[in-house]
């Protein structure tokens, strides 16, 4: 019997190792990136915090949808999922906690289409199916429900005038020289925030896993999220990247002193489920 033999593959052990060494210094590399930036933050930490009070408003949704793991039925307004590592996208999760605070979001949509490929659509391979289509392609046990809520203090993200306060105080950041010339060497590139549209976009990007999975820093938006949070926002009001339709990522931790509240519409399947979190329950909600 003849036998045809291909190969597939090929490759030294040192190429593994260079590799290694490769990835090892891209990681250092962006904690250092990080590093450099969040410390620039923190010379102005009050004004960043202000700039986004000022931009906050009241915002009231009704029969808007929340879908949950399976897993998570039983508790279907608990932010607990979105401290699994990564986090999501406007909540740090375990991506390092001795280095990233972690912090929880509630996140919600305008439309069960939306919040199902929120959920299960990222996969956006197969061009001739929706991001909803897609989303319903995939095996998971899910449940979907209706919420409704109010809440004092909203950020909207896709509004430039909200984040022009914002953008007006990171403008100045610098990269040192150093970190430049290691980014050239390393053939990557590093760039500071200057325009609305920039931050929009950065908050808005498709790929922001990359960040925490492969170099476990946070993404812009989840560091973006770290400071609306310290600021007292409640939620922050974006589109989504798959259908271009309004989301929440709300934050019951800042509920405290507040008349927020979030809710399910309909009935729960037993008195055990929570159907309301707000100011006087919201610890056990994080």
């Amino acid at each position: 019997m003849n036998r045809r033999w291909e190969l597939l593959e090929s490759g030294r052990v040192s190429d593994i190792i260079n590799s290694k060494a490769r990835f090892e210094e891209l990681v250092e590399f962006h904690w250092r990136y990080y590093s450099e930036l969040a410390f620039q933050r923190k010379q102005i930490r009050e004004g960043l915090n202000g700039a986004l009070r000022e931009s906050a408003a009241a915002f009231e949704f009704a029969r808007w949808q929340r879908v949950v793991k399976y897993k998570y039925s039983l508790d279907p307004l608990s932010a607990g999922g979105s401290l699994a590592d990564p986090g999501g996208r406007f909540n740090v999760g375990a991506i390092d906690p001795t280095r990233y605070p972690m912090f929880s979001s509630l996140y919600l949509a305008v439309d069960k289409g939306t919040a199902l490929a929120e959920v299960l659509g990222r996969d956006t391979s197969i061009s001739s199916l929706t991001p909803e289509e897609l989303a319903l392609t995939k095996p998971d046990s899910i449940s979907a429900l209706s919420v409704s809520g109010k809440l004092e203090a909203v950020l909207d993200v896709r509004s430039s005038s909200n984040l022009q306060r914002f953008v007006a105080l990171i403008r100045n950041f610098r990269v040192s020289k150093a970190l430049r010339s290691e980014a050239q060497s390393l053939g990557v590139s590093v760039k500071v925030i200057t325009s609305v549209q920039e931050l929009q976009k950065m908050l808005g990007l498709p790929n922001w896993r990359d960040w925490p999975m492969l170099y476990d820093v946070p993404a812009a938006g989840q560091v973006f999220g770290a400071i609306a949070v310290e600021a007292g926002i409640e939620a922050i009001l974006y589109e989504s990247v798959l259908t271009k339709k309004p989301c929440l990522a709300a934050f019951p931790q800042n509920f405290l002193n507040s008349s927020s509240f979030v809710e399910l519409d309909d009935p729960a399947p037993s008195e055990g489920v929570p159907r309301r979190v707000d100011s006087t329950n919201f610890k056990q909600f994080a």
